[in-house]
């Protein structure tokens, strides 16, 4: 591949021979005849191509196409470059690298910003489709919300869940004397009564939609859709090479952050029914909080 950058664009081809057959373009340079003037373009290919220099004709895989003050142009390698041309050649290739990123992410940014409408509309489909990423969003804050609906100590554990990892829901029951016999046993020392023991009370599947990196609104409202609303606003010609970067940078994560919300909200469609969560009530007992739990589970049919 052959990229030739201009003043109004970056031109590429695959070619060799379309190089070959420029007006001024040889194969036997002589660097001690001629004054670098620009680095004009780069290339990379699979099979080696002989330096230009008339002093060197090292094959190379990749390299950059150089213009002389005469008018003549030539490939050569970068290490040729540095010997032949010093200091300037490696002013010019760091310019040269820099404003090819800087149009290849000019480029990058005008082809995401034609489907801006599109994007914006697909952030819109997730979130007010039945059940979409607002339900899901909407009906998963009572359990990690204090005072939104779930009592306290469902709330609190959740959150210890979430810390540890683990999707098991335990409750703490007295021990039997059995199983205080055995733990003596075991441990060769007496064990202080009352003594309890956790026993699973069930399972919870798909306890990551409540992750922060899952959060909905943050990715959906708070990232893409308030960010794809700003870039439309820019005038992306009159970036400057920082802002390309950065927009470019968040560009690329896009799509993984629209695929992570649409697995969450399927996730949470499963991770939100009465089934699912139904195993927490047995952490409650007070008559207030079981008829919390019971009002929210209701909330999800």
């Amino acid at each position: 591949m052959i990229t030739i950058n201009t003043e109004k664009q970056l031109i590429r081809v695959d070619d060799w021979a379309t190089l070959v057959e420029r007006a001024g373009f040889t194969d036997d340079l002589d660097p001690k005849q001629h004054e670098l003037k620009a680095i004009i373009g780069r290339y990379a290919f699979k099979d080696k191509l002989r330096c230009g220099l008339s002093s060197c004709h090292t094959p190379h895989n990749r390299g950059y196409i150089v213009a002389t003050k005469s008018g003549l142009e030539t490939n050569i390698g970068k290490d040729c470059g540095k010997t032949h041309f010093g200091v300037d050649f490696n002013d010019m290739s760091r310019q040269f690298e820099r404003d090819i990123t800087e149009k290849e992410n000019r480029e990058t940014l005008w082809s995401f910003h034609f489907r801006l409408d599109e994007i914006l509309q697909t952030i819109d489909d997730i979130r007010r489709a039945e059940r979409g990423a607002d339900w899901v969003y909407r009906r998963s804050r009572p359990l990690i919300e204090l005072n939104k609906g779930c009592p306290e100590k469902i709330v609190r554990r959740i959150g210890d869940m979430l810390k540890t990892g683990t999707s098991i829901v335990t409750v703490s029951r007295e021990a039997t004397k059995e199983e205080i016999d055995a733990k003596e046993a075991r441990t060769g020392r007496q064990v202080r009564r009352p003594y309890y023991v956790d026993e699973p009370a069930g399972e919870i599947a798909n306890l990551h939609v409540l992750y922060c990196e899952n959060d909905l609104r943050e990715i959906l409202v708070l990232d893409l859709e308030t960010k794809s609303k700003g870039l439309s606003n820019l005038d992306i010609d009159t970036m400057t090479y920082e802002q390309l970067l950065r927009w470019v940078k968040w560009v690329g994560t896009v799509e993984e952050k629209l695929q992570r919300a649409q697995d969450t909200v399927a996730s949470g469609r499963q991770f939100l029914t009465a089934e699912n969560l139904s195993c927490l009530s047995r952490i409650v007992s007070s008559d207030d909080d079981v008829r919390a739990f019971n009002e929210y589970l209701k909330s999800l049919a």
